[in-house]
């Protein structure tokens, strides 16, 4: 019962801003403070224009950066989300992780994400082995991984060349 009286609130409030502000030009977006992206359902990494999800660290600034979400970091342009994707993969290839299985399992563990799956789908999307031995100093090779993952991160499709400029970049 409490929750339709709840309900009946929310619309009761909604029926007064929409009266009040019908006119004003104002928007829910501008009222709640959230912006139209917020608001959109657009996944946080395309809003962010982190198409990996590269988590906020202080340690961090990266080129581009702009703020943070509270978890992710937050860029000016996807191309610089790209290039610290492609910085991150290039710093664990110097550690010795440089297979898709490896890279992903280390960067997106399993105690959050099906990672088996996303390898498999990384793998699939390249036409990489899942532990084929990668060479991600190679822009081309950088790119392909990197539009692969993004695509797992956010669901979209980005082009190679939206791609290869922020590998380019690093």
């Amino acid at each position: 019962m409490r929750w339709l009286w709840a309900l009946s609130a929310i619309a009761a409030v909604w029926m007064l801003y929409r009266a009040q502000h019908s006119d004003s030009g104002q928007s829910w977006s501008n009222l709640t403070g959230m912006t139209d992206d917020m608001t959109s359902g657009k996944p946080r990494g395309i809003r962010n224009n982190n198409p990996l999800n590269i988590e906020y660290s202080k340690r961090n600034k990266w080129r581009g950066q702009v703020g943070t979400d509270g978890r992710f970091v937050i860029f000016e342009d996807d191309k610089y989300g790209f290039r610290a994707a492609a910085r991150v993969l290039r710093s664990y290839q110097r550690r010795g992780i440089n297979t898709i299985h490896s890279i992903v399992h280390t960067f997106a563990p399993d105690n959050e994400n099906e990672s088996d799956h996303y390898a498999n789908m990384v793998a699939q999307w390249t036409g990489y082995g899942k532990h084929q031995q990668l060479d991600v100093h190679n822009d081309d090779t950088a790119m392909v991984v990197i539009k692969a993952m993004a695509r797992m991160e956010v669901g979209h499709s980005y082009s190679t060349a939206e791609v290869m400029e922020g590998v380019a970049l690093a």
